[in-house]
């Protein structure tokens, strides 16, 4: 039983490793981007090259929030289930909802008694 647990904490460990080493390659990008990128491309292409960078600079600060959610997708077994389950979710209340206005009803007709229908 011991030994099993060991295994456990180990995958854990690594993977856990693993996301530390996506989120914070992101974040030293980011870094030389915001801090080292627009001077290097204002002293080599003047100023046509400063608006480009800024806009790149900028991809990568959206770029780099996007990373922690995504690497919690793919390396974290619960975060992927709570994801599927409200999916799920939603895609129901769209189908219930879709549901709610298809449907047709159908009033019967009423038998009218031959003395009320007199001419």
């Amino acid at each position: 039983c011991e030994a099993s647990s060991t295994v456990e904490v180990g995958k854990y460990e690594r993977l856990m490793l693993i996301q530390a080493v996506f989120v914070s390659g992101v974040i030293e990008i980011q870094v030389f981007c915001f801090n080292f990128l627009s001077n290097l491309a204002v002293k080599l292409a003047s100023k046509k090259g400063e608006i480009p960078i800024h806009i790149f600079v900028n991809c990568s600060m959206i770029f780099s929030n996007a990373v922690l959610p995504t690497v919690n997708l793919i390396f974290v077994k619960r975060f992927r289930n709570n994801v599927k389950q409200a999916m799920l979710e939603l895609l129901s209340k769209i189908m219930n909802r879709k549901r709610m206005f298809t449907v047709v009803h159908i009033v019967p007709k009423t038998k009218i008694h031959p003395i009320a229908h007199v001419s």
